[in-house]
């Protein structure tokens, strides 16, 4: 039986092998051109110079600053290009970095005419490097393959030329190398070699150091600078979350269900899970504490920064679904989801959308989606569809138990208590509230008792929610429209509701 860490490893194995699998076999058959995609590109070349030697075939380098021989290419592409069709035999040529040569009209016409030579004298040309090759001519002549991020032996051996078995006997490397999953080769060189001089310090002066919670800071770091990835703190518990008893009761089945106990079983990792619902509700905060409920961590990918950001929208998402896949096992959080796929009529849009469904369909990792959507009018079909969540459940307004529960929770927050008989009148004046509105009655009328220079009493709290507008009488029809709809489609978050009249 394997244990989790055996899994993972495993799953993360798989992965590496499948890709040296592909590129070996797109190396070997007629293709003329194939973008290799990474950031790691003396990985990339020790990759690839080990296929050529497997093949008895050579391997040429070409850069904007260095040529096949070694003399100055003076960004010379279409002299690169001369060299490799008047070359008499086959091989690999690497050419690095060539996206912005692609915007001459003559290199594309060039390449285009090369196809053909190419593919029968069995050259292969690799274009390297992390930016897209966009070229409409060419895009069904290049075929794109992506490297995954550096597997656990592969982190191993960089976490060992910086802690030297024989200067660290003593280290933890498993720990060290479990907190690196998720950066490239480089990336984990310098945070081992930053992890180990606090080390050091830390050794000189007889001080406590936690090895994995010092590499995992620096992961954080590494990580921010992925506009739409963030590392989220896990701050709020499941505790915090008043009311959505049959949704609790469904994480808490699935809390065990990573480890290797459940693989023994035959249980598949769960998926993730689609929470709808009205606005302001908990569907996000539901989001936050999976986490920390869980003990997994929570990472945030924000859409807007994916269509928004530097990078073209499915190269930044690729980047975060990657980055993701390589710290599972972990909760990927994608809330008001309906905002970033919401009108698939752009083809940008569709791109992403589409590389998403492809991502949920075929991912072996233990990375589980939570995503939230507050108007699911918007969300495209396929979305919806059976298998690419575990669940749907749809999260509405609290009824009186719940807001019960919700106002005991904010008031206990901000150190105040009250009788039951009080909770339980303010509960049933505020029929139609959302949990963020009870949430304001609380703040509100702590504010009023501020100015008062006096403590929280029940008239400050009546009187907030006699100025509160709830969102349910400006939306009624809205709401009852999504409740309608989740009727028989989703499950509801809560256990216990009152027939509700849809429609009147």
């Amino acid at each position: 039986m394997l244990g989790e860490d055996e899994d993972t490893k495993m799953a993360q194995t798989n992965t590496h092998a499948r890709f040296v699998r592909e590129l070996r076999s797109l190396i070997r058959a007629p293709y003329s051109f194939i973008h290799l995609q990474t950031f790691e590109e003396d990985r990339a070349l020790i990759l690839l110079r080990e296929l050529a030697a497997s093949d008895n075939r050579g391997i040429r380098e070409w850069s904007a600053i260095s040529s096949f021989d070694g003399q100055p290419s003076n960004a010379d592409f279409l002299k690169a290009l001369a060299i490799i069709e008047s070359s008499p035999l086959p091989g690999i040529f690497v050419c690095k970095d060539v996206s912005t040569f692609m915007e001459s009209a003559v290199v594309r016409r060039r390449l285009r005419e090369m196809e053909a030579q190419a593919a029968a004298f069995h050259k292969t040309i690799i274009f390297l490097g992390s930016e897209p090759v966009m070229a409409a001519e060419l895009q069904k002549d290049i075929t794109v393959i992506q490297m995954p991020l550096p597997d656990r032996d592969a982190l191993w051996r960089e976490c060992e030329a910086v802690f030297r078995p024989e200067v660290f006997p003593d280290i933890d490397r498993e720990a060290l190398v479990n907190g690196a999953m998720g950066l490239t080769s480089r990336e984990a060189h310098r945070a081992f070699f930053r992890v180990r001089l606090q080390y050091e310090e830390a050794a000189s002066k007889n001080l406590p150091f936690d090895l994995e919670k010092s590499i995992i800071r620096e992961k954080q770091q590494l990580v921010s600078t992925n506009d739409a990835l963030e590392f989220f703190p896990l701050e709020a518990g499941m505790g915090d979350v008043g009311g959505l008893g049959e949704l609790k009761a469904w994480l808490d089945e699935r809390q065990r269900a990573f480890g290797a106990e459940a693989r023994a079983f035959g249980l598949p990792h769960p998926r993730g899970v689609l929470l709808i619902g009205v606005q302001g509700c908990g569907k996000s905060l539901t989001a936050k504490v999976i986490g920390r409920h869980w003990g997994l961590p929570l990472l945030r990918l924000d859409l807007g920064a994916v269509f928004e950001g530097k990078k073209s929208p499915e190269e930044s998402l690729r980047l975060a679904l990657a980055t993701a896949d390589a710290l599972a096992p972990c909760i990927l959080w994608m809330d008001e989801i309906e905002k970033g796929f919401g009108d698939t009529s752009d083809g940008g849009a569709s791109r992403v959308l589409g590389s998403l469904l492809t991502w949920q369909q075929e991912k072996q990792s233990p990375v589980f989606l939570v995503a939230t959507a507050n108007q699911v009018e918007a969300l495209p079909p396929e979305l919806m569809r059976k298998g690419r969540f575990d669940e749907i459940f749809f999260v509405d307004l609290p009824e009186i138990q719940e807001r019960v529960e919700i106002l005991r929770i904010h008031l206990t927050r901000h150190g105040r208590f009250f009788e039951n008989e009080v909770v339980d009148k303010l509960a049933g004046m505020t029929e139609h509230f959302s949990g963020a509105e009870l949430e304001q009655v609380v703040i509100s009328g702590m504010y009023t008792a501020f100015a008062s220079k006096r403590d929280l009493a029940l008239e400050d709290l009546e009187f907030a929610v006699k100025e509160t507008v709830p969102l349910y009488r400006t939306y009624e029809e809205n709401i009852k429209a999504l409740r309608q709809w989740a009727d028989g489609r989703a499950r509801r978050a809560s256990r216990r509701r009152k027939v509700l009249d849809f429609f009147g």
